[in-house]
């Protein structure tokens, strides 16, 4: 698994996006994904690690919330138990476990991606044509709560695509996501670049 103080990271972001995720199919969906975004950026600013100072706090920006970043993939899981070599940013490698492989249209471009298994969530890391742009260069990440699968349908909200800790001070080590997750569609949505003062 990816190391320790990265999974308890996804773990505490992964319970505020549980928490609002549930209700995004409700008429406030717009209102309820911007307070997802408040509180994403409280427990940054106000948790334990004190990972970005107060005074940061106009450094968060992220897109306005859409609906249709909310995509309904074809799931196919990995049944085979199948571990998957995660390169870190300081070049090393973790042990991922591999969940399945979502799959869907967007547009007119048909995309494929890699799910792992966390112990709370689904993590799905990515990379995607606004990297480096308007939003952060190594890459951003969505934990997937798991009632999200059903079946074979996994439901993917891009809308709570969130930086790597990363993004916000060089002190975290992080995933790099695979070359399987690179994806060839502009993701405006979720978390834009953390502006540094």
């Amino acid at each position: 698994m990816i190391r320790k103080y990265y999974i308890q990271i996804g773990l505490a972001v992964a319970v505020i996006g549980i928490l609002a995720y549930s209700f995004s199919g409700s008429p406030d969906f717009h209102d309820l994904t911007q307070k997802s975004f408040e509180d994403y950026k409280n427990g940054i600013i106000n948790g334990a690690d004190r990972l970005v100072l107060e005074e940061n706090r106009d450094g968060f920006d992220f897109f306005t919330p859409e609906k249709k970043w909310v995509i309904e993939a074809e799931f196919i899981p990995e049944n085979s138990g199948r571990e998957f070599e995660m390169l870190m940013t300081d070049s090393t490698t973790e042990v991922a476990q591999l969940k399945g492989v979502a799959s869907f249209k967007f547009e007119n471009s048909n995309v494929k991606v890699l799910i792992f298994e966390e112990e709370a969530s689904y993590l799905l890391p990515f990379k995607d044509l606004t990297n480096g742009k308007t939003t952060y260069g190594g890459g951003r990440y969505i934990n997937l709560p798991k009632e999200a699968l059903k079946g074979d349908k996994l439901e993917i909200d891009f809308n709570r695509a969130r930086n790597y800790y990363c993004a916000y001070t060089e002190q975290y080590i992080c995933p790099v996501p695979p070359p399987e997750n690179s994806l060839k569609i502009a993701v405006e949505a979720g978390e834009k670049i953390f502006k540094k003062k």
